[in-house]
């Protein structure tokens, strides 16, 4: 039996049941935090469960970080026969090894990461949040990009060549895939290759090894200086040569610390752009120039938290008011603030109990909209920062909301269901004007047309719909006007584009544009219901769309930092631009001069634009 030992002080008892065919085990956790684990026999399992949570990434108390301390007995066996008499003796008598130190939030980190590398943005979101991962000193850690592939990697590699060693120290050559979770069969000839007859090792003998070789893994407590993961059918890269944009047309912003999530110019003050960054602040950068050239004349710091890099304050979303004097943001901790041009603080509103997803603003921006990770919807009145109306509809997060004129607006939950309101109706029950539910996965945007007839929505289901209000007093509102099913993965984000009834340029005809991980961009035309053009030259997934204000260039940007300019007439890639890090947003400023572009790497790159 292998046991640990330490202070019997302020203990609480919890247990793990091990279901390989071993006995049970204990688990304690002392005062310090620290999980012990009490074996029986060789082996553990990661299926833990605590009588104080029944998370894994929690098992002791909340707030604490918890650590699992391993030691266990070398197995008498093994024995080298070229070490002294005095090894041999150490581990007749047991000697431990080294133990293993893996804290929970260092495991969370390692999967928050892969969730984020992976795209998907609002599980990563949602799960740093639940784990309290925010907190964690550990998120400050140098990561390497795909660091839980790596360790998994060497960890099955550790397995395979451990399962194809003889008991003389001989290899069995083996050409059958070894794989996390399939069993795996092996048919390998005995010695090496010289002959005999085939080894089969079925299932049971493989669970009995890694259960084994499990126990005899010594890991290292600091991070390694791993390397990322081979890719798998990556495609070729795409030579931009021609259309790149030249040294000197670009502006790198680097003052945030932390990842930059959103950038928006201010519509009026053109000469403004506001950024939000993971490090608890936004900004307000002030262009000197209309050019690269010219660089920028001042930066206003709007402080979310009481440090720099607060994680619980991260600015999730932002947006300048119609008129461009005021910058609403909202933040990880579920306060919208609202601040003037200059950057003083204006409001601060705090009613919603979880982060903010989503902020807009009504077309006459008399009432500020959110949306938040607490199901609900809160219209405020900006004429005092007080709380007009919350809405109850949604029984997951809310993740969008859209204005359509100054009274109606639409929201997108998690919950896979599209819901359109109205302030002054009832704010719960059947008080809802409409609900569209033909989705079936988490709904992430919604986008009113310019004249606010349609509405268009895209979910993790790889579908985009356009639902008509007309349609539906019809009585056949339980399907959409048009289900745009062509993209092969999730469906990030949509826009219209600023063109047809209502719009700046009502000559000409009214687009949707979709951004999928499958790294493509698709313009679809809401009268004929098809697929006008498919932007495809990404080879990572695209993350932000935005028009340019005539609707005569579409922007995209997406992972690898790739910001490409399209023609929309001609379905055509005019300009490309590669930054540092994965692009989470694009704008166009009113002039449609510049794109701005935030990425991962803390920066944010403002790109000159010289029409054709």
């Amino acid at each position: 039996m292998s046991e640990v030992k330490g202070q019997t002080d302020g203990w609480s008892e919890a247990t793990a049941a091990y279901r390989l065919g071993y006995s049970r085990s204990t688990l304690f956790c002392d005062s310090s935090n620290i999980v012990h684990l009490s074996l029986e026999r060789r082996t553990f399992s990661s299926s833990l469960r605590s009588s104080s949570s029944s998370s894994f990434h929690s098992p002791c108390p909340t707030d604490t970080h918890c650590s699992f301390s391993l030691v266990h007995y070398r197995d008498k066996t093994k024995k080298n026969k070229d070490t002294s008499q005095e090894s041999d003796e150490a581990l007749d008598g047991d000697q431990p090894i080294p133990p293993m130190s893996i804290t929970s939030d260092e495991v969370n980190f390692l999967v928050y990461r892969y969730l984020q590398e992976s795209g998907f943005v609002h599980s990563s979101f949602t799960f740093a949040y639940e784990s309290l991962l925010t907190k964690s000193s550990c998120v400050n850690t140098p990561l390497p990009p795909g660091a839980l592939i790596t360790f998994l990697q060497k960890g099955l590699q550790y397995l395979a060549i451990e399962e194809h060693l003889t008991a003389d120290g001989k290899e069995r050559l083996c050409d059958s895939d070894f794989g996390l979770l399939s069993p795996h069969t092996c048919e390998a000839l005995m010695g090496g290759g010289q002959g005999g007859l085939p080894n089969m090792v079925g299932v049971d003998q493989q669970s009995s090894m890694m259960q084994d070789s499990m126990m005899d893994v010594e890991a290292e407590t600091e991070v390694l200086p791993v390397a990322p993961p081979p890719m798998v059918n990556q495609p070729p890269p795409v030579d931009d040569s021609a259309t790149e944009i030249p040294v000197g047309s670009f502006l790198t912003l680097s003052r945030h610390t932390s990842e930059v999530f959103m950038c928006s110019w201010n519509p009026v003050l053109t000469n403004l752009i506001a950024t939000g960054s993971g490090d608890a602040t936004a900004r307000i950068w002030t262009m000197s120039g209309d050019t690269a050239a010219h660089g920028f004349s001042s930066s206003v710091t709007l402080k979310h938290g009481e440090y720099l890099g607060d994680k619980n304050k991260d600015v999730t979303t932002l947006e300048w008011s119609p008129n461009g004097k005021f910058l609403a943001t909202g933040s990880y901790d579920g306060v919208a603030r609202v601040w003037d041009h200059e950057g003083n603080i204006v409001y601060t509103l705090n009613q919603h109990k979880g982060p903010i997803f989503s902020l807009k603003w009504s077309k006459g921006g008399a009432y500020l909209l959110s949306g938040s990770y607490d199901k609900t919807t809160i219209v405020w009145d900006m004429a005092g920062g007080t709380l007009k109306q919350q809405f109850n509809y949604h029984t997951a997060p809310a993740l969008d909301v859209d204005w359509n004129g100054d009274d109606v607006f639409a929201s997108c939950s998690t919950d896979k269901s599209v819901v359109i309101c109205k302030v002054g109706v009832p704010s719960e029950g059947e008080g809802s004007i409409e609900r569209f539910e033909g989705h079936t996965d988490e709904v992430n945007a919604v986008k009113w047309s310019p004249d606010g007839a349609l509405l268009a929505s895209c979910s993790d289901d790889g579908t985009a719909k356009v639902w008509s209000l007309d349609k539906k007093k019809t009585g056949d509102g339980a399907s959409p006007l048009h289900d745009f099913t062509d993209h092969t993965k999730e469906i990030y984000t949509l826009k219209w584009s600023p063109t047809g009834p209502g719009s700046p340029n009502p000559q000409k005809p009214l687009l949707l544009a979709t951004a999928s991980f499958d790294n493509d961009v698709r313009l679809w035309s809401p009268v004929t219901g098809s697929c006008v053009h498919v932007l495809s030259r990404h080879t990572q997934p695209v993350y932000s769309i935005a028009f340019s204000p005539s609707a005569t260039y579409i922007a995209s940007g997406s992972l690898a930092g790739k910001l490409y300019i399209w023609d929309v007439k001609e379905g055509k890639q005019i300009k490309a631009y590669t930054g540092k890090g994965d692009i989470f947003e694009v704008a166009w400023n009113k002039e449609e001069s510049r794109v701005a572009a935030c990425y991962s790497s803390n920066t944010i790159s403002v790109v000159d634009f010289r029409k054709k």
